[in-house]
């Protein structure tokens, strides 16, 4: 009995800890001006921790409820407006939505022909955007998670904090994206985060892959897409999820090398070149169809976040609105076909543990 508590008092300690670490790398990231700073200074700092042999870790009830509440907070990207406004756009959007498999494809053949990296792992290091939803279905679907979160980061580094930086530093604008407060009724919030609860659960229990995300985000699409609902996820409450999220991504790297990390980034920098160069053959395409700016089309098919491109659609006089359709349309893609591929593409598959990642380093040296 005593043995037991012992047990279960270590292990929330190790989950404080992680927290603890995650929210100072997220705070100081944050600070620092770094986009989605809390998840990715949670992520680098409990990936750093873990490497050095610090025991970090995040409990499977804490982390399901923290994919119910981005799930939540994900579908509130389907507005009536949102809705309203893609049909105006039938050429683009259609280009868009061709190039996500054309890009996914090309990725995954060269992470996995000239990289050596598995079919899965290369799928999700692959997708462009979406990366909440990418980092839960990679690892419901056993990818190797640090070679996802590497590659993913390097995608968000290059196309998303070079972009605002440097920006900011030719004095044009202050481009760091930070969480803006909202007015929030406390009600409509309970009975909104309920009902992505409820959704959450129900995605677990017919064992949807990632259920816990995809069943919250599909019931909060359709109370946001309808009108019903219109409050927005508090600020602080997001800040705890993406703390969470990274500091669970980053507890993956337990027992990986930095010699290790360096044979990664190669692949994931050659990675965002391709990606940037089919979306710079569709959006040409699209531009030439259409008639519209090639400017406009490239914020709207490069595979950034919606944020920073939006940013950059306002420095540039373009249409803001179109650049944020199309981005909402591929994080919508993205994220409602990740289960469907997962369940008939991929066969479950064990995550790999610290004992692999140890062989991995062993068979290495």
């Amino acid at each position: 009995m005593t043995k037991k508590k012992r047990s279960r008092g270590q292990k929330l300690a190790v989950n404080l800890a992680t927290l603890a670490v995650g929210l100072a790398g997220g705070g100081v990231f944050t600070f620092l001006g770094v986009p989605a700073g809390w998840m990715s200074g949670a992520l680098v700092m409990c990936a750093l921790a873990s490497m050095v042999g610090v025991p970090v870790g995040v409990n499977r009830w804490l982390r399901d409820g923290v994919f119910m509440l981005l799930g939540t907070s994900m579908g509130a990207a389907v507005t009536p407006a949102t809705i309203a406004s893609l049909p105006a756009w039938p050429i683009s959007m259609a280009l868009l939505i061709v190039s996500l498999p054309v890009l996914v494809f090309i990725l995954v053949a060269y992470l996995e022909r000239a990289a050596a990296w598995d079919r899965r792992t290369s799928f999700f290091a692959a997708a462009p955007g979406a990366l909440s939803a990418v980092l839960v279905m990679s690892e419901v679907a056993g990818a190797d998670m640090r070679r996802v979160v590497f590659a993913q980061f390097i995608r968000l580094f290059l196309l998303v904090a070079c972009i605002p930086t440097a920006i900011v530093a030719a004095g044009h604008a202050d481009a760091v994206m930070r969480v803006a407060a909202v007015e929030t009724n406390t009600l409509a919030l309970v009975l909104t985060l309920c009902a992505g609860l409820a959704g959450g659960i129900f995605g677990m229990l017919i064992r949807f892959p990632a259920g816990a995300m995809i069943g919250a985000m599909l019931v909060s699409a359709v109370l946001y897409g309808s009108g019903i609902v219109h409050e927005r996820i508090p600020p602080l409450l997001l800040i705890f999820g993406f703390v969470v999220l990274g500091a669970n991504a980053g507890s993956r790297f337990a027992g990986t090398s930095f010699s290790t990390l360096k044979t990664y980034l190669l692949p994931a920098v050659i990675a965002v070149v391709l990606a940037s160069a089919v979306s710079f053959v569709f959006a040409f395409a699209a531009a030439a169809l259409t008639g519209d700016s090639l400017a406009k089309m490239i914020l709207a098919f490069m595979p950034g976040a919606l944020e920073a491109m939006v940013i950059m659609a306002f420095l540039l006089d373009v249409d803001p609105a179109f650049v944020a359709a199309h981005h909402l349309v591929r994080f919508l893609c993205i994220a409602f076909s990740l289960p469907l591929i997962v369940r008939f593409l991929f066969q479950p598959r064990k995550m790999p543990t610290d004992e692999d990642y140890a062989a991995e380093e062993e068979v290495k040296d």
